[in-house]
């Protein structure tokens, strides 16, 4: 059964952002209509997002964000939502923010685009962002407020259905060797990964993860190892490990880092994080593809958010904590559904 979005105005913006949060996230089946009389003449599920509501049916209120067609500096007012700080608030909306709007801007990270305090450097801080001002930064949002989302629907169309989605896990070990990896560096490697998978994965999953990074350990011993980071997985048909059409940097500048990308037709990223401080830069756990802004338009340039680098973890911890401060990160992810990704350097691996 399909979800039938009525919006008067379809803009390229909410098409990128419904279709991510109900079709990637939420895996629905979704129609976007300005047809007015479509709307109304459903029976199945529907919603609409716009200034004024349609009817008596669901409403979700738009700020104006996701109608607009120019990057701006933006006035955004905060609201409480649960024990949350979100932004873009509304009123007369079956929620208290435009859940919309600030899915988008911490997605596409438009607050990268405009200008900002460089005293610390050039590069973009975690500091900075929204989502650390408002306590959200660790945490995938958007992924959380999809479930809300789908929650609200399933009380009003419970025959409504979505797609299944389970918990992944998906380590990067990043040696810092340009040599041979020992073998007691390899055997420490696979001990702390080993310690990490347990934890989460149910039996099965958790046999299938060690068996991949079994494998690409003695892939390792037998061919040595780069400075690329190789992802810990087995499913490779879904996510790609790191290759020749894809990127990762340890220091991202949004646009420019992205539009080399396209130029180049890399269509894979890693590097969606920010290298001093674990969370969800982009405020989600899910794969998205990049939308540029300065021409409007979803790229080819898929994008894989890694959670949490063992840089960013602070400085001086006990490596208790630092499990402490992994599960944290981790548990949200799981409670969602989603996959965690995480980068590993070889240093951080020896004292495992």
């Amino acid at each position: 059964m399909r979800l039938l979005v009525y919006t008067p105005l379809i803009t390229p913006r909410i098409k990128y952002i419904f279709n991510f949060i109900f079709k990637d996230i939420l895996r629905a089946n979704l129609d976007i209509s300005q047809n007015l009389s479509e709307f109304i003449n459903t029976e199945g599920p529907k919603l609409c997002y716009g200034r004024q509501p349609v009817g008596q049916g669901l409403f979700f209120k738009s700020s104006g964000l996701l109608t607009d067609q120019k990057i701006a500096v933006q006035r955004i007012g905060i609201t409480s939502f649960g024990d949350q700080k979100v932004p873009f608030p509304v009123t007369g909306s079956r929620l208290p923010f435009d859940i919309f709007a600030a899915s988008f801007y911490f997605l596409t990270r438009y607050e990268e685009y405009l200008p900002f305090d460089d005293r610390k450097g050039p590069n973009y801080h975690a500091q900075l962002s929204l989502q650390h001002k408002l306590g959200l930064l660790r945490a995938p949002v958007i992924d959380e407020w999809a479930l809300i989302l789908k929650n609200i629907l399933l009380k009003n169309f419970p025959s409504m259905s979505f797609g299944k989605k389970d918990f992944s896990f998906r380590p990067a070990y990043s040696p810092e060797l340009k040599s041979r990896a020992t073998g007691n560096r390899l055997r420490k490697a696979l001990h702390f990964m080993n310690s990490l998978v347990r934890r989460k994965l149910q039996r099965k999953h958790y046999v299938q993860q060690m068996n991949g990074i079994h494998r690409l350990m003695m892939e390792m011993n037998k061919n040595g190892v780069s400075s690329r980071p190789e992802f810990l997985h087995t499913d490779i048909a879904n996510i790609p490990a790191p290759g020749r059409s894809s990127n990762w940097e340890e220091k991202l500048k949004i646009p420019k880092s992205y539009l080399r990308l396209t130029v180049k037709n890399i269509n894979q990223d890693y590097s969606m994080y920010y290298p001093d401080t674990p969370g969800f830069r982009a405020g989600t756990c899910s794969p998205f593809h990049w939308y540029d802004l300065q021409i409007e338009k979803q790229s080819q340039l898929k994008i894989y958010p890694i959670a949490l680098t063992d840089n960013g973890l602070r400085s001086g911890k006990t490596n208790k904590d630092l499990l402490l401060q992994l599960n944290e990160l981790m548990d949200h992810v799981k409670l969602v559904n989603g996959s965690f990704y995480s980068l590993w350097q070889d240093k951080t691996i020896a004292l495992a």
